[in-house]
């Protein structure tokens, strides 16, 4: 898991002023690593300690309870621990922690939500987790690692009313994320966009949303590769549907034509494929509040959005519910 959220440093901006924990870390990481980064929540910037053996202990100051990232960027390893202690160890290889009850507590947490086996059993066990850590710096951590996998109405339920998960400088990914799935929340009706087939040439999505048929709007890129390791499943979909009514339309997040039109053709996509071009910049992404693909709304024949991001089997069975066999 925190290999694939190495970008959770940036969410360590300034926290308040509070009461400073001196500490002294001791650190295993990866065995050939030589340099490993720390970032303090409240602090500018990122301090770096050298590695030797895959050990290193270091000494630092924090806001007494603050997050504290390690980071390995050659090994593309994250380490974390809470600021509450005066000796912490951390094992970036396992997610062990020590030093504090709240250390341990996290650490047990991180190596189970790594242990789920499903979307759906990662889903249940952050609620859960993040619901009964609500009040303390745990939650808002969780959060921050969670909040892809949580629907609208999950993170709406843990950020409404919570003062201290709303307002934690750690939440602030979860709350753009929330209000991103706002934009497309089930319910609510299309949002009309404009955008370049492959040809060049100028189309509205309302051209093929809302009228008569369900529609998927694929938000995908050719450099994606989860996108593409999803998108057989949604060529199935399309074929086993599509003479029933079932209609795709493709909005890329791509920036370079000729990658766009190829994955297109390589991956045998046969239906409407729209782009700007502008990569993360696309008015497809500030329309819909998309800050993470593959992500995808299934459209009634009115045009009101009844799902979103249905992959795997998910899709098969919200088409089968429709289409029948």
């Amino acid at each position: 898991m925190k290999k694939a959220l190495f970008t959770a440093v940036a969410l360590l901006i300034a926290l308040a002023a509070a009461a400073q924990q001196k500490f002294t870390v001791k650190v295993t990481t990866h065995p050939k690593a030589k340099e490993i980064g720390m970032a303090v929540a409240g602090e500018d910037g990122m301090k770096t300690f050298k590695a030797t053996g895959g050990q290193l202990t270091a000494e630092g100051e924090a806001p007494q309870g603050a997050m504290v990232v390690l980071v390995d960027k050659a090994n593309r390893m994250l380490g974390y621990f809470i600021a509450d202690a005066p000796t912490i160890t951390v094992d970036m290889n396992t997610d062990v922690m020590t030093g504090s009850a709240m250390n341990e507590r996290l650490s047990a947490l991180v190596q189970q939500m790594g242990q789920q086996k499903t979307e759906e059993d990662f889903r249940r066990f952050a609620l859960k987790a993040i619901d009964e850590n609500k009040d303390n710096v745990i939650g808002a951590f969780l959060l921050s690692e969670a909040c892809y996998s949580l629907d609208y109405s999950d993170l709406k339920s843990l950020l409404d009313g919570n003062d201290f998960l709303r307002n934690h400088p750690l939440s602030a990914q979860a709350v753009k994320v929330m209000e991103g799935k706002e934009l497309r929340a089930p319910g609510t009706m299309f949002k009309d966009l404009e955008a370049n087939d492959p040809t060049g040439k100028a189309h509205k999505l309302s051209e093929y949303v809302g009228k008569g048929n369900y529609v998927l709007v694929d938000f995908w890129a050719s450099w994606c590769g989860p996108c593409r390791q999803e998108m057989p499943n949604v060529v199935a979909a399309y074929e086993k549907y599509h003479a029933k009514g079932f209609n795709i339309v493709g909005l890329s997040f791509d920036n370079k034509a000729e990658a766009w039109k190829k994955a297109i053709r390589d991956l045998k996509m046969p239906w409407v494929h729209l782009s700007d071009l502008k990569g993360w910049m696309t008015v497809a992404a500030e329309t819909y509040g998309i800050n993470s693909i593959p992500a995808s709304l299934l459209v009634d024949p009115e045009g009101k959005i009844i799902a979103v991001d249905l992959r795997g089997e998910a899709l098969g069975n919200k088409l089968k519910a429709i289409y029948g066999e």
